[in-house]
Order: structure tokens, then sequence, then C-alpha cells
């Protein structure tokens, strides 16, 4: 039986440019890394709690705090630990702290097996669909220069939500033609805005509108469903424990963030599920270092579209071994575990 050591650090991660959606503005983000170590090997974790969901730093350090320490020592197989952390019975269970303690378990147990977890788990490829590259709410002009340094990635995701919109898309079709993907963030609190709004996108090759209302706003959900031109994706209609057949009656996809859903083994259960309900499966993220992204990304290998750009938005990225192909395809490492590193 091995005996585990469980530490962990708030992790400061500085973006490059402010990051603006329609509920506010970043310029930093602070994310906590999990270290996990047994037999003389560590494995990572990485929480990205974020205010929507009522998470922040002091949650996860909290709820770590109080995490059973003698937790690990006769886990045998990533299901088992999945099972034993939805047991917990603590005040308040904090997803992205979740998601974090699993992923460096799953990290340490790849390393110890010395393969890649991609390949124990049978990852359909070593690489994702290609990565939208995110452009925030900012001054039009502002947004402008984003998306021509932007000139690399091949798909734009463009922030909207408000009473502007028209106008950055109309802005950003000035300067490029290639696909863009919105995401309202809630934006849009009448189904008369969402209806005009979605009319527009139609014609500016727009591949899909995530969340284009806000989640609670079920009955108009649907009827946008029903009416709408292009496909609508769910994110934070989606947190992970929500009736899937319920939201394709009011979305055509789902969004799955491992700091909502707190779990990669639960992630790749409700793809499953989503495919049955012909329901399309994008792969997203909050802003992380290329730690937490390597798990998203291989939950991503089963996904239609994957939003893994939280890496590429922050400066000084602490951790190395994620690859991007031409086409931003994110190649998941050869090495054990996840294959991440400390620089």
């Amino acid at each position: 039986m091995s005996h585990f050591d469980f530490d962990y650090q708030i992790l400061e991660l500085q973006l490059d440019q402010p990051f603006t959606i329609s509920r506010g503005t970043k310029k930093s983000v602070r994310n906590v890394l999990v270290e996990l170590t047994a037999d003389g090997i560590t494995g990572l974790g990485e929480a990205g709690p974020n205010k929507r969901y009522d998470e922040d730093a002091e949650d996860v350090i909290q709820f770590l705090k109080s995490f059973p320490k003698p937790f690990f020592e006769d886990i045998q197989a990533p299901d088992e630990l999945t099972k034993r952390i939805d047991q917990l019975q603590l005040q308040k269970i904090v997803q992205s702290a979740k998601s974090a303690i699993e992923m460096a378990w799953l990290d340490w147990w790849g390393k110890t097996q010395d393969q890649p977890l991609w390949k124990l788990w049978g990852a359909p490829s070593d690489k994702t669909p290609p990565t939208s590259y995110t452009i925030g709410l900012d001054k039009i002009e502002v947004m402008q220069r984003k998306v021509e340094a932007a000139s690399d990635y091949p798909i734009l995701k463009v922030k909207l939500g408000t009473n502007r919109d028209r106008e950055i898309i109309k802005a950003i079709r000035e300067i490029t033609d290639k696909p863009i993907r919105v995401d309202a963030n809630e934006g849009w609190t009448d189904i008369e805005t969402a209806k005009q709004e979605i009319t527009f996108l139609a014609s500016q090759n727009i591949e899909f509108v995530e969340q284009p209302m806000p989640s609670a706003m079920h009955d108009e959900l649907r009827i946008l469903k029903e009416w709408s031109p292009l496909p609508l994706m769910a994110d934070e209609s989606y947190r992970g424990d929500e009736n899937l057949e319920q939201i394709a009656g009011e979305f055509d996809g789902i969004n799955i963030k491992l700091m909502k859903i707190g779990s990669l083994v639960k992630a790749r259960k409700v793809i499953e599920r989503a495919r049955q309900l012909d329901l399309q499966v994008m792969v997203g993220c909050m802003i992380e270092s290329s730690l937490a992204i390597s798990a998203g990304a291989l939950i991503g290998t089963w996904a239609d579209y994957v939003d893994l750009d939280g890496f590429l938005l922050i400066r000084d990225d602490p951790f190395e071994g994620l690859g991007l192909t031409e086409s931003n395809e994110i190649v998941l490492s050869e090495r054990p575990g996840l294959g991440i590193q400390r620089k």
C-alpha cells in the first residue's frame, strides 16, 4: 500500500491582455496547484475556480484542507477514486478542487504505469480537434487588433452579449472571413433579442452560438432551439448533473468543462450519454495553465469541438508538455501521466 503526501499552493496566472466577457473583466486568475506524491512519484492537478459557479481559490484551499489525508491509500482504479470523492460528506463541494484532485491522482497513476494517460484510456487520438482562440470584449478597434494578432489561429471564438454585438461582428468581418464561434455568456435576456441577434449571425459564417440566454430561462431556450438557424451550445446551462434529456430539448450540444463537472471519469461517461441523445460535444476550459488544459485535451479527443485556449491567454505558463499543430490541434504528450512538467 502506497503512502501519499498531499500538498497544494496558489498559482497566480497573469493574462497577456485583460479578458472581458458580459459578466466582467479579468487581468489575472488565482488557480490552485495540487501535488500528490507516493513511491517517489508526484502527480499534478490544477483547479481553475470560477465565480460564476460560486468558487474561488479560497474555496478550493478550504476544500483541500478538509480533505481526509489517508483517502488515497487503497485506491486501485480511476472509477474507484471518482466514486469515493463523490461520497465525501463535506460542508461545501468544490467542483474545481475535485477535478484537481482526480487529475493529480490520474497523473500519478499514469506515471506509475510509465504510460501516457491517453494511451491507458484508449483515447481515439493523441490530438484534439482544432481549438478556437477567444477574443474577449473590448473596444472595437482593440478587438480588431486582437483578431489580427490571432492570425495563426484558424477558428475564432468571439464573446458577445452586449448592446453592440452586430457592430463587433461587422468590424471583425472587415478583417477576416475565418469561422467564428459566438459565446453570449447568457447576455441576451429576452427571446426577441436572441432571435434578432441570431438572425444576423446566421449570415456571418458563424459555426454556432454558445449560451445565448440565461440558464434559468428553460421555456425560452426550448422555443429558441426549435427556431434557431444556428446550432446552440449549452455552457452555463450544463454544469454536469443536469438532466441531459432536458438539455437536448434546449440545445444542440453541450460544453463540458472539467472545472464545472469535477471529474475526467465523469466527463467521459457524459460524452457517451450525449452521443445517445444526438447532442454535439465541445470541451471547454476556464483560464488555466497547460497542466489543466492537458486534462481537458485528453477528454477533448472524444469531442466534436474544443475551446481549450486558456493556456494561450496567459503570460509565462509555468508548465510545458503540450504541442500545437499548424491547424491548432492540441497534441498530447508521449510522456507518462498527463505528460506535463514544470518549466
